[in-house]
């Protein structure tokens, strides 16, 4: 098993990230072929009513582990449990890292030019889909 410490995380939800004011967490690889990543985080418990209707339910998240300037992971998984702990809470997620396209860039600008984006706009666009690590549509999409 590996483990990683966590610098930053972000819960995905409407197309938008919540910030989670981050106390602790881990990002631990399993090594085993279903769900082999596991999340533990402590966070504020001003996030507990926000976070409640995550609980049991799959979640795509933006973690980074380290460093603040390496570049976060995505990961897509079930958000597991909620506790209580002193003045936190803990929260445990199990799932995978999704492994981009080496070629993830260069494929989503032809994507956005492809959809009409140009000059500043397209370069806002591509910032911000860059950031959020957005799927790229497919030919089936």
């Amino acid at each position: 098993m590996k483990s990683f410490k966590i610098i930053e995380i972000k819960i995905e939800h409407e197309s938008n990230f919540i910030i989670l004011d981050l106390i602790d967490g881990i990002i631990i690889n399993k090594e085993t072929s279903e769900d082999p990543w596991l999340i533990e985080v402590t966070t504020s418990p001003d996030f507990k009513d926000i976070l409640e209707e995550f609980v049991d339910k799959e979640v795509d998240l933006l973690v980074t582990i380290t460093r603040p300037t390496n570049e976060p992971a995505r990961f897509k998984g079930v958000f597991n449990e909620m506790n209580e702990i002193d003045e936190a809470v803990s929260l445990i997620f199990s799932g995978d890292i999704i492994v981009q396209n080496p070629y993830y860039a260069e494929d989503l600008l032809s994507q956005l030019i492809d959809e009409g984006f140009e000059g500043e706009e397209l370069l806002n666009e591509f910032k911000a889909m860059m950031e959020s690590k957005t799927e790229l549509k497919t030919s089936d999409d």
